[in-house]
């Protein structure tokens, strides 16, 4: 297993979030193709009658990996991004910090890492985010 390039991997995880939809569709897309799908979470806005399309605005993304929750989310569209890291333990939240982007970016990079030594699609998803032909 080689010895995942933190800071490559948080630099590819920050992103202009001040499209929350644009990031969570990078996240969605790239985390989900290689995670099981109860690891990412979407919440999008609701419509009229509390209806909610496949298209609407994201309004937060969540990803699991081991005992900690990663979050990105908004009050509403054009709001600013927050930044979120829960830690649970047996089912009890021990703790949830506001962090800034480059602390969520770094912690959720050392999961990955973490994660992927026993997972070989996450070890491919990490593979595929530290290429240097990774636009």
């Amino acid at each position: 297993m080689p010895a995942w390039d933190l800071e490559v991997l948080a630099a590819s995880l920050r992103a202009d979030t001040s499209d929350l939809s644009t990031y969570a569709g990078f996240l969605i897309n790239t985390l989900s193709a290689s995670l099981p799908g109860e690891m990412v979470q979407v919440e999008r806005k609701s419509g009229l009658f509390g209806r909610v399309k496949a298209d609407a605005p994201v309004l937060a993304v969540t990803v699991r990996l081991g005992d900690h929750q990663f979050t990105l989310e908004r009050d509403d569209v054009g709001r600013p991004v927050t930044a979120r890291i829960r830690h649970e333990s047996g089912g009890v939240v021990l703790r949830t910090e506001t962090v800034g982007m480059d602390v969520w970016a770094g912690r959720m990079a050392a999961a990955l890492a973490e994660y992927a030594r026993s997972n070989a699609a996450a070890a491919q998803l990490l593979q595929r985010l530290t290429s240097p032909e990774m636009p």
